[in-house]
């Protein structure tokens, strides 16, 4: 089981863009702890990337260097259109 999500983050990793913005470039791994920390208290309405994460019931999101500054900065990441 360890080695199916293992590479279920490295598919993520090698298709290149942000799961977020679909942005290609300065890619990195947001990690929280546990899901449970996605529901912690405080928030008005739970930001994009969380509910993206719990909708994928994943703790690691994929996302670009600015993506990643606008999560750890409390700021708002618009999710890209398909």
């Amino acid at each position: 089981m360890a080695t199916a999500r293992r590479n279920e983050l490295i598919h993520r990793v090698l298709a290149g863009k942000c799961e977020i913005s679909e942005e290609r470039t300065g890619l990195q791994v947001h990690h929280v702890r546990k899901l449970a920390d996605l529901n912690k208290p405080g928030w008005p309405e739970r930001p994009s990337w969380v509910r993206l994460m719990a909708m994928r019931k994943r703790k690691t999101l994929v996302v670009c260097e600015r993506c990643h500054q606008n999560i750890h900065a409390g700021r708002s990441t618009a999710l890209a259109r398909n």
